[in-house]
């Protein structure tokens, strides 16, 4: 299938194409068969974001967090789906982004590679305030702590 057909059609049925297929070794031990696949799909999209659908970008970039962490490194454009997911739905989606951001210290770093107003970063943390004033579970409130420092306004 070419990549431009996979990405406008991607559904929830293609996921198991571009899922990080680890094999629980690390080194030259370590495989993942669509390793090839999803860096093609990345390499391609970083070029026109717009042609992918938000559960493909979401997709991608949990995906590539979860890669990080048993490779040890990071897809060098990582960055620029943390942004996309930003740009797309800065507060929808900033758990998504934040449980990539916390997969490792890769992640954490390339992830904070970001452009933001200072305008969005107060969208942003005005929804975490509100979010930590309802309550929330114990997960999601070590991610909204970290998201406060991350976006505080310097």
């Amino acid at each position: 299938m070419k990549i431009e057909k996979f990405i406008i059609e991607y559904s929830n049925s293609d996921f198991k194409r571009i899922r990080f297929d680890w094999n629980g070794k690390h080194g030259d031990d370590l495989e993942d068969p669509n390793m090839d696949f999803r860096m093609e799909v990345c390499e391609f999209l970083i070029k026109d974001f717009s042609i992918a659908n938000d559960e493909l970008i979401l997709d991608l970039y949990q995906e590539l967090s979860k890669s990080s962490k048993e490779t040890w490194g990071i897809y060098r454009s990582y960055h620029l789906f943390a942004q996309e997911i930003l740009n797309r739905g800065r507060t929808k989606y900033l758990l998504n982004y934040l449980k990539g951001a916390s997969q490792s210290f890769d992640t954490g770093l390339a992830s904070g590679r970001i452009n933001l107003t200072n305008m969005e970063r107060q969208e942003i943390l005005d929804y975490i305030d509100q979010e930590m004033k309802n309550g929330l579970n114990q997960d999601n409130k070590k991610y909204f702590e970290f998201a406060q420092k991350r976006f505080a306004i310097r």
